[in-house]
């Protein structure tokens, strides 16, 4: 007779148990839907940026057409070409601008247009500015300035305080010069380098020995890309070449980088034979003969480097910042992105990861779930921070139990 009453009380607990739950579910899924949706979308443009021609619903997730226009910026009284990227139908949406790497076609570069749709995509508006000076396989403190004030001027346009920065290989340590700059940091909310360098003398020695430095003062052995050599040399053939072959010789290596061999052959016949000599070398992938040449560099270029390099000047970098680098970048160390972790602020070095999962720019397809889902991570910071500067929101910090259990079902 006492077992009726019992469970009356126990249904009456779970009643109030269930009431409780009903009631907090729908506050847990307002909190955690920011989250989740962040982390969907850095799947979604990941997966687009590898694959321009994916498909399915994780890559269609809340994408949108994408516009695009050309306009200009002055920088110094020149105007300075530039492609915006905008997403259909959205008024208003943060800003970034994607800075290219060293390639001949700069903004019109197949691979940075499809990054920039696809981030557009994603619903941001997107500026391409053309660094000239990347375009044409250079490195100097020019380009940082020319990248703030890109910032500025995209800021300025859409009418809000700052806008992202998201840079490509070399863009990348001199868009963390550009954010270090108090001229121009007012209008930067952060910076994401892929692939980027802390000093561009430890560059040129990687390129020279093949002996990547870590900050400890190990050493890395890595086999550099053949493009590394060839750039010291376009950038200052006239340390290179007879003065009467300086002119041909900078054309030729331009067709070589352009992947114009047989072109850039033809066009050496013109030369001494000392110079043709040198020339094959190169065509050859002889690095090892350039050694001396290029260290002689470093040392004859000293203050150019380090006037063009973030080493030294990140003590004034106030603006969160992500890095990335691949595992396997023979263009740029990975041992390079140790030295900026090393460096950046703690209090603004959002996430540092170094991955298998891409080369020196490119993401791969194939790669283990777990590197996927540390880069979706990274990703997803990106996401966030965009979304959320300059609103007081601060940054976006989960463990990794979190943000694992709540994409692995979805990238996988």
């Amino acid at each position: 007779m006492t077992i009726v009453p019992w469970q009356g009380r126990n249904l009456s607990h779970k009643a109030r148990l269930l009431a409780w739950l009903l009631l907090l579910l729908p506050i847990a899924v307002i909190l955690l839907y920011p989250i989740v949706n962040n982390y969907l979308q850095a799947a979604s443009l990941l997966q687009r940026i590898s694959d321009p021609k994916a498909t399915g619903w994780l890559a269609n997730y809340e994408v949108h057409p994408v516009d695009v226009r050309d306009t200009t910026f002055s920088f110094r009284g020149t105007p300075v070409p530039a492609h915006v990227y905008t997403p259909r139908g959205v008024s208003f949406a943060p800003g970034i601008v994607i800075i290219h790497g060293m390639h001949r076609l700069g903004i019109d570069d197949p691979r940075l247009v499809n990054s920039a749709r696809a981030v557009a995509a994603s619903g941001f508006f997107v500026m391409t500015p053309l660094v000239s000076g990347i375009a044409d396989y250079r490195v100097e403190g020019e380009s940082a300035d020319l990248i703030g004030a890109a910032a500025g001027s995209f800021a300025q346009e859409l009418n809000v305080p700052k806008v992202g920065i998201l840079a490509i290989s070399f863009s990348g340590g001199l868009s963390l010069l550009a954010a270090s700059d108090p001229q121009f940091s007012p209008s930067i909310a952060w910076v994401a380098s892929v692939g980027g360098y802390y000093d561009l003398a430890h560059v040129l020695r990687f390129f020279a020995t093949g002996e990547a430095v870590r900050p400890d003062g190990s050493i890395e052995h890595m086999q550099p890309h053949e493009y590394g050599p060839l750039i010291v040399v376009y950038d200052e053939p006239q340390d290179f070449f007879a003065p009467q072959d300086v002119q041909v010789a900078h054309e030729a290596l331009k067709l070589l980088l352009s992947e114009n061999g047989k072109a850039s052959e033809a066009l050496t016949k013109t030369m001494t034979p000392a110079d043709q000599e040198i020339m094959q070398r190169i065509y050859r992938k002889q690095r090892a003969s350039f050694a001396p040449a290029i260290l002689a560099e470093i040392d004859k270029r000293h203050e150019e480097l380090a006037t063009a390099s973030p080493a030294g000047h990140l003590q004034s970098l106030h603006v969160p910042v992500l890095l990335l680098h691949g595992s396997d970048d023979v263009i740029i160390p990975p041992t390079e992105m140790l030295w900026l972790q090393r460096d950046i602020p703690k209090k603004y070095l959002l996430d540092a990861l170094i991955s298998p999962a891409i080369s020196h720019v490119n993401f791969g397809a194939k790669v283990k779930l777990r590197d996927r889902l540390a880069l979706v991570h990274w990703m997803a910071l990106m996401i966030h921070e965009a979304r959320t500067a300059g609103d007081g929101q601060g940054s976006m910090h989960l463990p990794a139990g979190v943000w694992l259990a709540s994409v692995a079902t979805m990238v996988h």
